[in-house]
């Protein structure tokens, strides 16, 4: 009860159990988990990439050996390796930056779906933005994003 009021808002939320969303929402759930394992598995597929292309280079430390590192430090490493073996060869450099803009535009959808799910819907879920604002996800849309990330997957360790 709010001090003064006389207003109870304890009765106003509705909270729902993780276990009450299944069967149900399966389908949705089961996105929101591909979506963050594709990303994961793209994280672990580039840093294993970025460890060959130093062994190739006759580097042999490892990348991030402290602290796992982040996406954004594993472009980095990524362009510089290129940028170091193929010298004369600026589109593979330029097929980065369009890979980069497309993984920021994913990322940013990604980090949409973890941080501001809210509830199922028909046809998808509830998400809330950085500001607030509350935005329907359908789940065509999280598929094209997971297709989207895949592909992007690929065009990565085809560099």
């Amino acid at each position: 009860m709010i001090e003064g009021s006389g207003v109870n808002l304890a009765y106003d939320i509705n909270v729902k159990a993780a276990s009450d969303y299944v069967p149900d929402d399966a389908t949705i759930l089961c996105g929101v988990g591909r979506m963050v394992c594709a990303w994961t598995m793209l994280e672990q597929s580039l840093e294993g990439k970025i460890a060959l292309m130093r062994e190739g280079m006759g580097d042999i430390r490892t990348v991030g050996a402290r602290t796992r590192p982040t996406m954004v430090k594993l472009m980095t490493e990524l362009r510089t390796i290129v940028a170091m073996r193929d010298r004369r060869n600026a589109s593979i450099l330029m097929e980065i930056a369009e890979i980069e803009r497309d993984m920021q535009r994913i990322d940013r959808f990604r980090s949409l779906i973890v941080a501001g799910f809210q509830q199922p819907e028909p046809g998808g879920f509830a998400c809330r933005d950085q500001r607030n604002n509350r935005l329907h996800i359908s789940l065509e849309q999280l598929d094209a994003e997971i297709g989207a990330l895949e592909r992007v997957a690929e065009r990565l360790l085809a560099v």
